[in-house]
């Protein structure tokens, strides 16, 4: 649920996520590269994270700041390592390719929900209709629900890259534009 305010000018689309380090995505990117994915939209490079909390279209940044100056996290750093390709869903009729985790799933569940229980006050709670939270990073979203079985083979069932250290993660600005958004780092905030 996204909190609306009165200061329209300040407000922005955001989420905080967590961003992998450059070798996991070159080991993503090397992976992909030869796979053609008919009918879906690939998810750009620098597009590559995992969302925790995605926070709507009317948010106040200087709030959602503010609120973990007020109380940071206190979870510490984590172990997270992407496994193999997945689809959100059912395989043969999914919208969302991605790859799930491999290691650190409880950690990301619980880092995902000390993020909710801080931002909740401010009228950005997760709303009970969502889905389940389930930590993964996007690789494509297909405008129809389609058949990802011969891709998720294509990609492969292996680890995506090495274990790392997750000791951050980052609130964005996802920027809107007519060739797509841009996310600007607005602040990183430890775990």
């Amino acid at each position: 649920m996204a909190k609306r305010g009165s200061h329209a000018d300040s407000m922005t689309r955001a989420f905080v996520a967590i961003r992998p380090p450059p070798e996991v995505l070159d080991a993503i990117e090397a992976r992909t590269a030869a796979v053609v994915m008919r009918g879906g939209r690939p998810t750009a490079r620098e597009h590559w994270h995992l969302t925790l909390r995605f926070l709507g279209d009317a948010v106040e940044i200087a709030e959602v700041e503010a609120a973990f100056a007020r109380e940071p996290l206190a979870l510490g750093a984590g172990e997270v390592g992407l496994g193999g390709a997945d689809a959100l869903g059912n395989r043969r009729r999914a919208r969302i390719l991605a790859l799930l985790l491999h290691e650190g799933v409880q950690w990301v569940r619980a880092l995902a929900v000390e993020i909710e229980r801080r931002l909740a006050p401010l009228g950005y709670g997760r709303d009970l209709r969502e889905p389940a939270f389930v930590p993964h990073l996007t690789l494509a979203r297909f405008r129809e629900p389609t058949d990802l079985r011969r891709l998720c083979a294509a990609i492969g069932p292996e680890p995506a890259g090495p274990v790392w250290r997750v000791e951050e993660v980052v609130l964005y600005e996802s920027v809107l534009r007519p060739q797509g958004a841009q996310h600007v780092v607005r602040a990183c905030i430890p775990t």
